[in-house]
């Protein structure tokens, strides 16, 4: 029987982690058995993820393994710009991208997701806003000005 803390865990984030799947993946099915899958894989190990210094940061890793390991074997169906954006940066930038300008999530809310803390988020989005091509560059900087 799953733990009180981990069935909060799954509520907490999995609406989250299923859009952030869909982004990545372009394909609701696909996105919701690599969820289902990510957090298969939270239950086998939860004693070590709630253990951590910083579980949500396990779980994001566990769950960036899954998409990144599903896409390495499947074309994404993802808009071009997604799959541009991963192209062109790092992943952990590149989530935070998603994350704060495609999902619209706040800085807080995609630093919890992440198991971040809120400037790494701050520093990873303009990174990334210098790293990109203008055209991205754009969207990431107006992401930047709306605070969203």
């Amino acid at each position: 029987m799953p733990s009180m803390e981990y069935t909060a865990f799954c509520e907490l984030h999995r609406e989250a982690y299923v859009r952030y799947i869909l982004t990545r993946v372009g394909d609701a099915d696909l996105s919701e058995r690599i969820a289902g899958t990510a957090f298969a894989t939270l239950a086998a190990i939860w004693p070590s993820v709630i253990s951590s210094s910083r579980p949500e940061a396990v779980a994001w890793a566990v769950l960036g393994g899954l998409v990144d390991s599903t896409l390495h074997g499947v074309h994404s169906s993802a808009p071009l710009e997604e799959d541009e954006v991963y192209r062109q940066l790092p992943v952990a930038q590149a989530d935070v991208v998603v994350l704060r300008c495609r999902m619209a999530l706040s800085a807080g809310q995609t630093a919890h997701l992440m198991g971040l803390e809120e400037p790494t988020v701050a520093v990873r989005l303009r990174s990334a806003g210098r790293s990109l091509p203008p055209r991205l560059a754009g969207v990431v900087e107006r992401c930047i000005g709306q605070g969203a």
